[in-house]
């Protein structure tokens, strides 16, 4: 704050509840040195309610010790403030309203602080002041804190310190989950390690009753969100702990509860689910964006295709479950006598993750008396397992069934006409009459291991083509051939997984004309060549909607004596995403992958490219932010002037003689993951320097040795201080 110049100056302190923003606030609040810079001082709590007329009388009550009337309040209240030098602190700001009402303030220096749970209300053009995001704790400070509350100036007693270093691991770095439950601990006075060890498996209720205890100050956040966010962020809840959900799972899920027709905007179902996750993790702070790519403050950066992943914290899991319970949206069950509660009674989804719930008589008669015609979702999210178990037929209503996390010996009877979802894992064949379940929009089939027999490939039955509302079809393992007949899936928009042949691909791409994500398993013959691979670029680079293309070969056979055209290889103009692996091409052929217009995430895998030296000429990859490069024969990365100037994130795996590689110079901040490489490569990559203002993050880790090993470091341009 010191030195900024302009008369009104508004900061901002932003996280999500309990993180610790007003502890913060107040210890900024009461330094010394703040004290004596300015002459007055004010602390405002603000609330859910507060208008700003509420406000402005607050701050002269406890400048001046005045009140005035809604008439003379405003004229008051810059008369009082002009030519003041003061610190004003707004705690827990709800509304932007306040904060655009201080805009007419007069007054030679008034730094206004601010703390709130939505950066939406601070990111604006008309103040972009700093905003600082409060981080959560690493699990040292979570410890240190959990100590300091529970045992006081004491140490931790050491038959507890591996009880300890788990429970603060447990409260995920959030304060106020920390505090909460050391208070807990501290009324119980319980030392029985049996007691703590408990608590950090969590197998008595302390983690419980502390999540109940400061629901009170969570669900505000909830309740306060739009409506067409609300559902979205309760779905999250639905997902078991330490799991990091797919954002391509959450759209499916969505969509097949018609969701997105719910959406005003017109756009694409991606592009709503996007635009929602971006707003919970980014503005709100409810979930957290499982992070690929360097972070930044800057909200232009935060794009599809930048995170893979979302997850929740426990606490706010625990929020959502319960309001979802209430609401009869879905019930999570865990233990028989769940099952056997009212809480059951028309649950519309039921989510089990303990799986072997359906082996046990008394739960399947239960759920069959109290939920079988309400329920339209059935989940299984808990561990894999491996033994067949039932899935009673009496949930005729189902409109989305998830059984990944169950083996099936052979695809289920199919009498669930009004399935929208199905995922299964299964070894068996799919049945001709799968083509009855035609509401199907999201078929997902995974395979139990990948042991295949020979000579004996597994078909997609053709009548597959006749469930004209398919959106995703995910089967792993299986061929799927087109047929001869006049046949479209025009809803189609993810096709992955499926082996193909390299004459199946042309007609395959035929009938699919809007599918935007592509992934095939290409099973080369005897007598096919890699130049018979270009014809599988070739015959979707018509695709003008494919967005993210991944092509893989089965039984990739390393060749370094062939040549084609670069020409020759084509693919579609608006290509965002390129996965490939096994292909064996030359790098010198990597000139046309790096002129797609649009591309930001390349993968290559399994020898994707031949040979020791990849130089990427200048202007090449303009928009690539993610490169990752996996088992491979390179010897030496060099990217030219001008090549990857967007690039945030490279990672090399098990490239075993990589000795030289270096960063692109126009790139501001990036990071660099070498996993298992030549060690050579480690100490080139020491001798990086970035360009002035730049910075690189550098990871290295090996499992050569017995003990595995991770270095990091970082690098800077030789402006940084």
């Amino acid at each position: 704050m010191h030195g900024y110049s302009k008369s009104l100056a508004i900061f901002a302190l932003v996280g999500t509840a309990g993180v610790g923003k007003t502890a913060l606030a107040e210890a900024f609040y009461e330094d010394p040195e703040i004290m004596s810079f300015f002459e007055d001082r004010v602390w405002v709590r603000v609330g859910r309610k507060s208008q700003f007329d509420d406000v402005s009388r607050e701050i002269l009550a406890q400048m001046f010790g005045i009140t005035q009337g809604d008439r003379e309040l405003r004229a008051c209240f810059k008369e009082r403030l002009e030519g003041k030098k003061c610190l004003i602190v707004l705690d827990d700001v709800w509304e932007k309203q306040i904060l655009d009402s201080l805009l007419n303030i007069p007054g030679r220096s008034i730094h206004v602080l601010v703390t709130t749970r939505d950066r939406g209300i601070i990111h604006s053009p008309i103040y972009p002041q700093p905003i600082i995001l409060v981080r959560f704790l690493n699990e040292e400070e979570s410890k240190e804190l959990l100590c300091e509350k529970v045992f006081g100036e004491k140490d931790c007693p050491f038959q507890l310190d591996k009880a300890v270093t788990k429970i603060a691991k447990n409260c995920e770095g959030l304060p106020l989950v920390i505090v909460t439950v050391a208070d807990i601990l501290s009324k119980a006075q319980n030392t029985d390690p049996i007691y703590w060890e408990d608590v950090a498996e969590m197998r008595n209720s302390v983690f419980t009753d502390a999540y109940n205890e400061i629901s009170k100050v969570l669900f505000p956040s909830y309740d306060y969100l739009p409506q067409y966010l609300k559902l979205p962020f309760l779905y999250l809840g639905v997902f078991p702990p330490d799991y990091d959900i797919p954002i391509s799972k959450i759209m499916n899920m969505l969509a097949t509860e018609g969701w997105f027709q719910n959406t005003k905007k017109e756009q694409s179902l991606e592009d709503s689910v996007w635009r929602c996750l971006v707003e919970l993790c980014f503005d709100t702070n409810l979930a957290l964006f499982n992070k690929r790519t360097i972070y930044t403050n800057d909200r232009s950066v935060i794009h599809k295709g930048l995170y893979k992943n979302c997850r929740l914290l426990s606490s706010w899991r625990h929020v959502c479950r319960g309001e979802a319970r209430r609401n009869k949206f879905y019930h999570v069950l865990k233990k028989r006598v769940e099952g056997l509660e009212d809480d059951v009674k028309g649950q519309r989804c039921l989510c089990l993750e303990n799986n072997l719930l359906f082996s046990i008589k008394e739960f399947c008669n239960s759920v069959r008396l109290n939920c079988a015609s309400s329920t339209r979702s059935l989940l299984f999210f808990g561990p894999y397992h491996q033994y067949p178990i039932p899935i009673g037929d009496y949930f005729k209503l189902l409109g989305k069934l998830d059984a990944l996390n169950l083996r099936l010996y052979i695809f289920p009877t199919v009498t669930l006409i009004l399935l929208k979802y199905l995922a299964l894992t299964c070894n068996g064949e799919l049945p001709t009459t799968i083509s009855k379940l035609f509401n199907l929009r999201v078929l997902i089939i995974h395979p139990h291991s990948n042991i295949r027999i020979c000579g004996a490939p597994s078909y997609v039955p053709i009548e597959i083509w006749d469930m004209k509302e398919l959106e995703h079809i995910e089967l792993l393992g299986k061929s799927l051939v087109a047929p001869s007949h006049y046949a479209y899936l025009e809803k189609l928009s993810t096709l992955v997984g499926v082996n193909a042949s390299i004459c199946t691909i042309l007609e395959l791409s035929r009938k699919v004309p809007c599918i935007r994500k592509l992934g095939v398993q290409i099973e080369l013959t005897p007598y096919d060549d890699h130049g018979d691979l270009l014809s599988c670029f070739g015959c979707v680079s018509t695709l003008g909607r494919v967005e993210t293309l991944k092509y893989s070969i089965i039984n990739p056979v390393v060749k370094y004596d062939y040549a084609f055209a670069s020409s020759l290889m084509m693919f579609p103009g608006g290509l965002k995403k390129l996965h490939l692996s096994g292909m064996g091409f030359s790098w010198e052929y990597m000139d046309v992958i790096g002129s797609l217009p649009f591309l930001q995430v390349l993968k290559l895998r399994a020898y994707a490219f031949l040979g020791p030296i990849w130089e990427v000429q200048e202007g090449r990859f303009f928009r690539l932010e993610f490169l990752l490069i996996e088992d491979s024969d390179l010897v030496q990365w060099i990217p030219r002037s001008g090549s990857f100037p967007k690039l945030t994130f490279l990672r090399m795996e098990h490239c075993y003689k990589l000795q030289e590689i270096h960063w692109p110079s126009e790139c501001k901040f990036g990071m660099m993951e070498l996993v298992n490489c030549n060690p050579v490569a480690l100490t080139c990559a020491k001798q990086i320097q970035p360009n002035p203002w730049s910075c690189l993050e550098v990871t290295a880790s090996s499992s050569f040795d017995k003990k595995p090993i991770t270095i990091k470091f970082e690098r800077y341009g030789s402006d940084w201080d």
